[in-house]
């Protein structure tokens, strides 16, 4: 009797130990094949956002209004604030330009110190902030709700370099 019952508690704790671990590795291969899925849907949204963007007509702006207009459409960017690397406002289109120009000199200055890099992008939540060096007298701080790549930053850069260049 003695013998009979241990076997079945043996039994039932053996019998739910493997079927637990089944359980945990289909639900980590859903798990991965979900993220897969998720990376690939992103990369298919990025290209089309590009191509979008790439087919558009360009019409250059004119003034320094126009050319924040123009970014923040391009770019998908919420607020942007150009600046000198002394913290001098040059334009903004954003709700707290005074804290933009107090923080950005600061954070490229990490950027340069720690990172040996001349952007910064500062992600929390839902929320990023992206400080990009755009040349050695402009510096550009924007707001940011998705990610912006490698690629896109480096195309902002150039754009907003090339149009300041026109400018003056």
């Amino acid at each position: 009797m003695l013998y009979e019952v241990l076997s079945i508690l043996f039994g039932f704790g053996i019998g739910f130990i493997v079927t637990w671990r089944f359980v945990e590795i289909g639900v980590r291969r859903e798990e991965e094949k979900i993220g897969e899925a998720r990376k690939i849907k992103m990369a298919e949204v990025a290209g089309k956002i590009e191509s979008a963007v790439e087919a558009l007509p360009e019409k250059l702006p004119s003034s320094l209004d126009e050319l924040l207009k123009y970014i923040s459409g391009k770019y998908m960017l919420s607020e942007v604030t150009l600046l000198t690397p002394d913290g001098l406002p040059i334009a903004s289109n954003s709700s707290t330009p005074e804290e933009d120009t107090a923080n950005a000199p600061e954070f490229i200055k990490v950027a340069n110190q720690l990172l040996n890099s001349d952007r910064i992008v500062l992600a929390g939540g839902d929320n990023r902030i992206v400080v990009l060096q755009i040349n050695p007298d402009v510096l550009l701080y924007a707001k940011v709700a998705r990610e912006l790549s490698r690629p896109e930053l480096e195309k902002l850069r150039g754009e907003v370099n090339k149009i300041l260049e026109e400018l003056i």
